[in-house]
């Protein structure tokens, strides 16, 4: 599939602290109190937005954006920094309402996969696949890409494990009192969270690839890979290569050329040794016998991609290689301003080392939030970005603009189209990610089935039907805007 649909959603952890740092609201209020605006709005606490993007509160107070179908990577990495401004000024708006209310209370939204209590929340990348394909056949080439996919879009951060046993991935027992865990920097702590490789559930057993049948397209013709293992990323280079490279290794599996022969023994027991492993060097048992590491499986993938990949692909190339790079020979001056886990450990290293504190320092657990933070005053990426210690690729205008115009290349189009004119006119009406309907007596849904479509003629009778339903108020600006 050389055009392909992709999309990102993402759980933001939720805190809000009083200002000497101590829980001032239970996750529950501060969730209703960050989505008092959107529930006025929409009569829910989820809803589709004027940029074609969904909103809304997921299972355990988690805030969760998911962004529109995006065919172009950057769009999505647009989409997906909407997304963060979309929630940053909920935050800020709430966060007024709690200090006119003389409350000591501020709420903070971090975009990370662990909160200071250890508990997990996702990132996860959907891509349009072939209906025809052999579903089935897909993890065993994916696999061995995804566990070793994080020494290149890791978000990097501190684990304190003992020891493993490689076999299985479970704690070594030594039948014996056990010494303080030590501290180490890894490349994804959302790798510890992974105890599948592959099933239909998503929260009770949280594997690497989600199985689950929700095509939210034409089912004869489209499958969804829904991806759980990857890290929620502040990096724009990072999170386009998140996409990009998982696009050219599904276009080689579709191509129906030879493949890498690479299946793991062990997916889970590989993940966790592949984020310890800085070296990116550490043998991995193979399924059929010998071993391989995880720089040894990203250039093999990398080489096996670059014949598939056209002339406006080359760049993306280019920085998988300069990752790849950077594990194998340790010079990490290209990857310390652009991937998000070597941004991170030049970070927390020049910290330890100038407080004289080992990582497993509180003062390190609170840059590490801090790093994720999407309030741009509150976050240290968005202070590492104005030094220019961290990249940043798309001006503040076209991300601006994703926040309110969906892309103009997917069906996103089309439901950007409704829900805006709708809410111009103050049309009550109910979308998804394949129906758009008024609610009114009679009304009759729309299906877009084609994650492709841009132009339907009973989606232009729709838009027709509610710009006939009255005058639009130029002067009402676009919800969270």
């Amino acid at each position: 599939m050389k055009r392909r649909v992709g999309g990102l959603e993402t759980e933001y952890g939720l805190v809000c602290v009083r200002a000497d740092g101590s829980r001032a609201l239970e996750p529950e209020a501060a969730a209703r109190e960050l989505f008092r605006p959107v529930v006025a709005m929409g009569r829910s606490s989820n809803v589709f937005l004027r940029n074609a993007a969904r909103l809304y509160l997921d299972v355990g107070s988690h805030p969760e954006y998911a962004t529109a179908e995006c065919d172009d990577w950057w769009e999505l990495v647009a989409q997906d920094g909407a997304g963060d401004r979309i929630f940053a000024d909920l935050a800020a708006q709430a966060n007024e309402r709690l200090a006119a209310d003389g409350q000591d209370a501020r709420i903070h939204l971090l975009k990370n996969n662990v909160d200071s209590a250890g508990n997990a929340f996702g990132s996860h990348e959907n891509f349009l696949v072939d209906r025809r394909g052999e579903f089935t056949r897909l993890p065993r080439y994916l696999l061995p890409f995804l566990v070793t996919r994080q020494i290149v879009t890791g978000a990097g951060g501190v684990v304190r494990t003992a020891p493993t046993d490689a076999s299985s991935g479970h704690r070594a027992e030594d039948g014996g009192e056990t010494a303080p865990e030590p501290a180490q920097f890894v490349f994804s702590r959302r790798s510890d969270h992974m105890w599948e490789a592959v099933s239909s559930a998503t929260t009770r057993t949280r594997p690497i690839i989600n199985t689950r049948d929700e095509p939210h397209g034409d089912p004869t013709r489209f499958r969804r890979l829904h991806v759980i293992v990857g890290d929620s990323t502040m990096s724009e280079v990072s999170t386009r290569l998140r996409f990009a490279t998982t696009d050219l290794v599904l276009r080689a599996i579709e191509s129906g050329r030879a493949l890498p022969e690479l299946s793991l023994h062990d997916d889970i027991a590989a993940i966790r040794a592949v984020a310890r492993d800085l070296t990116g060097g550490a043998p991995l048992p193979l399924a059929g016998g010998g071993t391989t590491t995880a720089v040894q499986v990203q250039q093999r993938w990398l080489d096996h991609v670059t014949p598939l990949a056209d002339e406006t692909e080359q760049d993306i190339l280019e920085q998988w290689q300069r990752a790849i790079d950077a594990v194998r020979t340790g010079d990490r001056t290209w990857a310390g301003q652009n991937l998000d886990w070597a941004i991170k450990e030049r970070l927390f290293t020049q910290v330890a080392e100038r407080r004289g504190v080992g990582l497993e320092d509180p003062a390190i657990e609170r840059l590490d939030l801090a790093y994720h933070d999407i309030e741009p005053s509150q976050s240290v990426f968005h202070a590492l970005q104005r030094r220019g210690l961290a990249p940043r690729v798309l001006d503040e205008a076209r991300i601006e603009g994703a926040r309110t115009t969906a892309p103009t290349t997917t069906r996103a189009h089309l439901r950007g189209q409704v829900v805006t004119a709708a809410q111009e006119r103050g049309v009550d009406h109910v979308v998804d990610w394949t129906t758009l309907r008024l609610t009114r007596p009679g009304a009759m849904p729309v299906q877009v089935l084609d994650p492709f479509a841009t132009e339907l003629p009973s989606v232009d009778a729709l838009l027709e039907e509610i710009r006939s339903s009255g005058e639009a108020d130029p002067a009402s600006p676009a919800p969270f805007a």
